[in-house]
């Protein structure tokens, strides 16, 4: 055999100690980053429950065992042509294996995926603190974000630094809050003594926190409602509207005899009450301008309690069955499956004409179940790999629907609309300090457990960087 020049023999000698060195610095990096991904960023013990191994970390296992026995023979081979002789091929060598760590942490990075841990936190109020009632999202240009409690409401600018708080009346709380924000304006339900709660409603400016006007009303029932131009709320024996921008009362309905308001709620074209009477529990739809009943049904009850969904179009669920009605009152076609839930700790979430639910899939985990308002049609069904449960949903900034599923990991997803296609791979959420129930606002975390104060009340997430 032919033995090759000196000069080529040495060259050869260097690259492969320069290959030993990078593929023994990667296999050191994957190993170190397999004990880092499992122990501090996934789980606090070394370990894959039923939420799965944490993603990427069986590949990233079988790269660290390849790289190093690439790497050992790489070492066998340099030391059999002495080609560690050579300072100047350490030098070569050591700079090779700096510059390699790169690819190798580009590589368990795509391995990896998505995370996000915690950015910045408003620190837990203590035990002093009201029970919290609900969250409400300024304009997303700004990031703003309001949190009611029982004791007041606060609101946390772009930044989440406190922007403005509105206490409750002294001797009194803040009993409820209306769901949406037409127009940037909330609804409060206020107790003005330490009576039944609550005889004020307050329509407050979210981005600013300015009362913008207020109503003394007795007896009131339930949670205020505010759609289209209209705020809509209950007593004990009417529905009473009023322009959502002056306070103007503008039409006032009085109640079936004998009836109990349940629900209301209002939208650009009528206004929904869910009432329970002597027969039963009875659905009813005002005209939005005049207050005229335009029809009534009785809705089915099973086991749990019937829910309004939405106004305008008109929806209710009642024995796990979604009812979408006519102009007229009549039920178009009933979602056969799945079953719809009015419990639960996910809420619902409704998007322009579709309800999002999260619905039991054989007593095993939750899967997310899109309806058409429309006609009652399902849509689509999404399962999610490993999390069984779904703690959260909203509207993401892009408008595709965010979804935050908890089983051994805490996962954030963004599905499409239209399909329950995920774009792209979840994004894993690391060190997040969850309670029971709490909201989400774009990359801001609303907590609303009733835990002495011991959680942060809001919290905002950013992409990790590093480790």
């Amino acid at each position: 055999m032919d033995t090759p020049p000196p000069l080529v023999k040495r060259l050869l000698d260097h690259v492969r100690l320069a290959a030993a060195c990078a593929f023994s610095t990667v296999a050191v990096l994957w190993a170190v980053l397999c004990v880092k991904l499992t122990a501090a960023d996934m789980a606090p013990a070394l370990v894959c429950g039923d939420g799965g191994c944490p993603r990427g970390l069986g590949p990233l296992v079988l790269w660290a065992v390849a790289a190093g026995l690439v790497a050992g023979g790489l070492w066998w081979s340099a030391v059999k042509g002495r080609g560690y002789r050579s300072a100047l091929g350490w030098a070569v060598a050591v700079v090779i294996a700096l510059v390699s760590l790169w690819p190798g942490w580009l590589g368990f990075s795509w391995l990896r995926g998505p995370h996000m841990d915690l950015f910045s936190y408003q620190v837990p109020e203590g035990a002093a603190a009201g029970k919290p009632l609900g969250s409400w999202a300024g304009d997303p240009a700004t990031g703003f974000v309001i949190r009611a409690r029982a004791d007041g409401v606060t609101g946390y600018n772009g930044e989440g630094r406190r922007g403005w708080a509105l206490p409750a009346p002294a001797g009194g709380a803040v009993c409820a809050m209306s769901a949406d924000t037409p127009s940037g304006t909330g609804l409060l339900t206020l107790s003005t003594t330490q009576g039944a709660c609550g005889d004020r409603l307050v329509a407050v400016d979210v981005t600013s926190g300015e009362q913008r006007w207020t109503k003394d009303i007795p007896k009131l029932v339930g949670r205020p409602s505010a759609g289209g131009s209209l705020a809509a709320t209950a007593t004990a024996d009417a529905v009473v509207t009023y322009d959502l921008a002056t306070g103007a009362e503008s039409w006032r309905s009085g109640l079936p005899a004998g009836a109990a308001a349940m629900e209301v709620a209002a939208g650009p074209d009528r206004v929904l009450l869910l009432a329970r009477t002597g027969q039963g529990v009875e659905l009813s739809a005002l005209d939005a301008r005049t207050g005229a009943v335009a029809w009534r049904f009785p809705m089915p009850v099973g086991y749990e309690s019937p829910r309004i969904v939405s106004a305008s179009p008109a929806a209710a669920v009642g024995d796990g069955r979604l009812l979408v009605f006519d102009d007229a009152g009549r039920p178009r076609a009933e979602s056969q499956a799945p079953y719809v839930p009015t419990t639960g700790e996910a809420d619902w979430l409704v998007a322009g004409d579709v309800l999002y639910a999260s619905v039991p899939e054989r007593e095993k985990r939750e899967v997310l179940a899109a309806f058409s308002l429309k006609d009652g049609r399902h849509l689509w069904t999404r399962a999610f790999d490993h999390d069984w449960r779904i703690r959260a949903l909203a509207v993401g900034r892009t408008g595709r629907i965010a979804v935050i599923t908890e089983g051994g990991y805490t996962h954030l997803w963004h599905l499409d609309p239209h399909t329950g296609k995920p774009g792209g791979e979840s994004t894993v959420l690391r060190r997040l300090r969850l309670g029971e129930s709490f909201d989400l606002h774009g990359t801001t975390f609303v907590n609303l457990d009733d835990d002495r104060g011991r959680l942060p009340p809001i919290f905002d997430v950013a992409p990790t960087i590093g480790w």
